[in-house]
């Protein structure tokens, strides 16, 4: 290659780095705040509940002087029946709709819905109004798993996915600091003004993602120069696995529904997000059985969404820099979780800093979840194939939030909630397991493929980048000629990675 060709590929590559931040400054705000409100909308409740709403909706029971709360628990979970009755249907609704004015119009209903929660006036009503709650809000996961997958290439999304899910922690310090306020400025029933507040910023929101989120890298609007633009299309071309445009195509969610690692996603969504019981719906009521006030317990929560947030970017970062390590990563991002369960558990309670600080580490489940949507993200092609299986993570999501709403038992507040704890720690273990069982699997089928191509097998050879020369030679025709390209056609077609024997899975 001559000095000239070296200075022009050069000159590419760093004309592409300036796309990818600009694609960076532009999305990713949008989707940290959205997925933030998503969090706040439903966390709300677990602040609600020491600010009135068990009270005046009759959410607890009390037998022999035990105050037991399973219909807080119901209404907690009911939240992801509806979640997990629409979130198939919402992954393959994204793989036909835009998926920006989608996400936009679903997230200004979620709001409308949120608000309504004030109406609530019994349990039976809270209980239908959150189910479909859950219902409206399933639309915001898969979306924005998609959009990662259509902007960014897969080395780039982890850390993409890790940012926007840290809004998770993020938000849960900018809700316990608004709902403070609220709690003590809220009148007789403080918990209202905290629905009021978060369905009218939801709302809002709303008609932000609508005017200013591009759809796709081949619509990006008006916020990319003609030349960026250019850039754009070569990316997208070179990312065909993140096309999540097409007509939904039936065989493509059998053999998603026949594959073993679909299972095991959806197991390992399940068993991390047991935790989300502890740390979400009740680690307000976890935290005041220490000792604190209301006031202070939600103050207290302000301390573990900064851990969520440095845990994700600590485990996205290292995922995203260093190749085939994610599958080791997740297992590495279990261990805090379970120092924290153990703490809590086996610590003393008073003084109050050892339990504080393992509910603390509790927090950082959110680091292997963030791995494990990367890597069923970068696992798997074919628009409708990568649909199911995202909807496959999430109904593990939300089986492990709905076994999690039962799992913390008042009665066992004077033995430090130790099912909650052992609970967690079982559902750890089990994937970081799966995690090095998904390894394994993708190593196996990386050789077998290899294999293929070393028998001469040229559809089996692994692909470097490139473009397919239908677009390739559009552009050259419009002047573009520094774009190349390549023979084979077939990559970019809508095929599942088990059907393309070039694509190489990422460990």
């Amino acid at each position: 290659m001559s000095s000239a060709d070296s200075s022009e590929v050069a000159r590419l590559r760093e004309a592409e780095k300036r796309v990818v931040r600009k694609i960076d400054r532009l999305l990713l705000p949008i989707m940290l705040v959205t997925y933030g409100l998503q969090y706040y909308d439903k966390s709300v409740l677990g602040t609600a509940a020491v600010y009135g709403i068990l009270k005046d909706l009759d959410l607890t029971r009390t037998v022999n002087g035990v105050t037991y709360t399973t219909r807080y628990s119901t209404a907690t979970a009911a939240f992801y029946y509806g979640y997990i009755v629409a979130v198939l249907p919402m992954g393959l609704l994204f793989a036909r709709l835009p998926l920006a004015k989608t996400a936009a119009v679903c997230v200004v209903i979620w709001g409308l819905v949120c608000i309504l929660t004030v109406v609530c006036h019994n349990y039976p009503g809270f209980v239908a109004q959150r189910v479909i709650l859950g219902f409206v809000e399933s639309a915001v996961s898969p979306a924005f798993v998609a959009v990662c997958a259509l902007w960014w290439k897969p080395q780039e999304q982890a850390k993409r996915i890790g940012f926007f899910y840290s809004a998770t922690g993020v938000f849960s310090m900018f809700s316990a600091l608004i709902n403070i306020g609220l709690g003590k400025t809220g009148g007789s029933h403080p918990w209202k003004s905290m629905y009021y507040f978060c369905g009218s910023l939801t709302i809002a929101w709303g008609f932000v993602i609508y005017f200013f989120m591009p759809d796709s890298p081949l619509k990006p609007g008006r916020y990319f120069t003609e030349e960026e633009k250019q850039i754009l299309i070569k990316r997208f071309e070179e990312n065909p696995w993140g096309n999540s445009q097409q007509k939904i195509k039936l065989y493509q969610i059998l053999e998603a529904f026949l594959e073993i690692k679909s299972w095991i996603y959806m197991l390992m969504g399940a068993a991390i997000y047991i935790c989300n019981g502890s740390v979400t719906a009740f680690g307000a009521r976890i935290i005041s059985g220490f000792g604190y006030s209301s006031l202070q317990s939600t103050a207290l929560l302000v301390p573990g969404g900064f851990v969520t947030v440095v845990t994700i970017a600590f485990f996205s970062y290292f995922a995203d820099k260093y190749k085939n390590i994610r599958t080791l990563l997740l297992p590495a991002s279990c261990i805090p979780v379970v120092v924290g369960a153990l703490v809590v558990w086996l610590a003393p309670w008073h003084p109050t800093v050892g339990p504080l600080i393992g509910y603390y580490l509790v927090a950082s489940f959110g680091a292997p979840y963030v791995l494990l949507l990367s890597l069923a993200a970068a696992n798997t092609a074919g628009a409708t194939k990568k649909g199911v299986t995202s909807g496959f993570i999430f109904v593990g999501y939300n089986i492990g939030n709905i076994v999690a709403s039962y799992l913390v038992f008042a009665q066992e507040k004077r033995i430090k909630y130790r099912s909650t704890w052992i609970a967690v720690i079982v559902c750890m273990v089990f994937a970081s397991a799966a995690s090095i069982i998904l390894r394994y699997l993708y190593i196996a089928e990386n050789k077998r493929r290899d294999n293929l191509a070393i028998g001469g097998n040229k559809a089996a050879s692994p692909i470097e980048g490139g473009e397919s020369a239908e677009s390739a030679e559009k552009l050259a025709g419009e002047g573009h000629t520094d774009v190349p390209i390549i023979e084979n056609v077939g990559r970019y077609q809508d095929k599942t990675d088990k059907e393309l024997l070039e694509f190489r899975y990422t460990l």
